[in-house]
């Protein structure tokens, strides 16, 4: 079976982009198109790899290798379950990509508009399978039956080991089959669209558009990954500066906490107005998207696939929980401080009292 593998390794570049010119409407853009070394996988080496590297606006990197290969989808399934095994010349997959992750970021650099501290440093390789060859067709009886879903039957247990990344999807039982059916995301009769969050298989005309598709998704939930693993430091940082504020009896202390209060409060703010930015600049509608029912239907069910609705959701909430930390955190800076002001007051208001009349004693003397 002729069959197009892609590999994705996808990587945060720590920067917001902005495309100016005639790239200015453009969600991603490409760095760079190559052929490289072979690339070899359980002692089979595939010839003519190529590797392309894109940016996208929302501060995602995405290195993709791609080779063809004459397999059937056992050995198609061997590779999705153990695609870190891959070599990429005398280089594992993984350390391959990310020697070239550094000059990538830098080549970004000049589209930033906004840099954070810190990035996701994680791993992660996602194999899409795009069938090259026509599939058989089958009859029961008379009856011509759908390519795809003859096929999907017959394979039904490769294809699962494909997608789920499931390395011994061979002892998988019925129950197992049937309570995670696949799901097949066709548009037409003969296609076959099947993906889950750790790999896909694609037999259609269009495949072209739909791994551009999977790209894209999967690249808006590595940056959802990254806005949540950056909240996760601002969460911590958040709570350590509660944890420190001095009570109001340490008044000594209280500039330098409100000093270093500010400085992260406005680190934080100046990070969530340019997460918000990202987040609302390439939500759920795309218009190129959006203008087409097929290609807005299989969307909205990718970003199921990669539980995108529910990310947006964590970071909306990790976002709010912060700003209410520091919020928090100004209400008791502000009483302590009014209420040092009013012990200061009273103090004053008493002792001129007792200065009032221990000068009234010494006057009647």
């Amino acid at each position: 079976m002729q069959i197009r593998t892609h590999l994705l390794f996808p990587f945060d570049l720590g920067l917001e982009l902005d495309f100016s010119g005639h790239d200015a409407e453009e969600i991603f853009k490409q760095v760079s198109s190559r052929k490289t070394a072979n690339v070899v996988f359980d002692g089979v080496t595939y010839h003519d790899a190529s590797v392309v590297t894109q940016i996208y606006k929302f501060g995602v990197g995405s290195i993709e290798i791609s080779f063809d290969m004459e397999a059937d989808l056992s050995e198609a399934a061997k590779l999705s379950c153990f695609a870190e095994n891959v070599w990429v010349g005398k280089m594992p997959i993984v350390k391959y990509c990310q020697s070239h992750v550094d000059s990538v970021i830098q080549q970004a650099s000049q589209y930033a508009d906004y840099h954070y501290e810190k990035r996701l440093e994680e791993e992660d390789l996602f194999p899409i399978f795009v069938i090259g060859e026509a599939l058989p067709a089958e009859r029961d009886g008379k009856e011509a039956l759908h390519v795809s879903e003859t096929f999907i039957r017959r394979h039904r247990k490769a294809l699962y080991g494909i997608v789920a990344g499931e390395p011994h999807y061979d002892e998988l039982s019925e129950f197992a089959l049937e309570r995670e059916k696949l799901q097949n995301y066709g548009y037409y009769e003969n296609e076959m669209i099947l993906i889950e969050r750790f790999g896909a298989v694609v037999y259609s005309p269009e495949s072209a558009t739909i791994l551009n598709l999977f790209k894209l998704a999967y690249s808006q939930y590595w940056s959802l990954k990254s806005y949540n693993f950056l909240l996760d430091r601002e969460l911590d940082n958040a709570q350590h500066v509660l944890e420190k504020l001095p009570p109001y009896y340490k008044f000594w202390q209280i500039p330098s906490q409100y000093q270093r209060f500010s400085k992260e409060a406005l680190d934080f703010g100046r990070d969530k107005l340019a997460i918000i930015e990202s987040l609302y600049s390439v939500g759920p509608n795309i218009p190129r998207i959006d203008a087409d029912w097929h290609l807005r239907t299989l969307y909205a069910s990718v970003r199921k696939v990669f539980t995108i609705e529910d990310l947006y959701k964590t970071v909306d909430t990790k976002l709010s929980r912060i700003e209410e930390a520091y919020n928090s955190a100004r209400e008791f800076l502000s009483t302590n401080f009014f209420i040092l002001l009013d012990i200061i007051f009273f103090t004053s208001l008493a002792w001129s009292v007792i200065d009032t009349i221990l000068l009234l004693k010494i006057a009647h003397r």
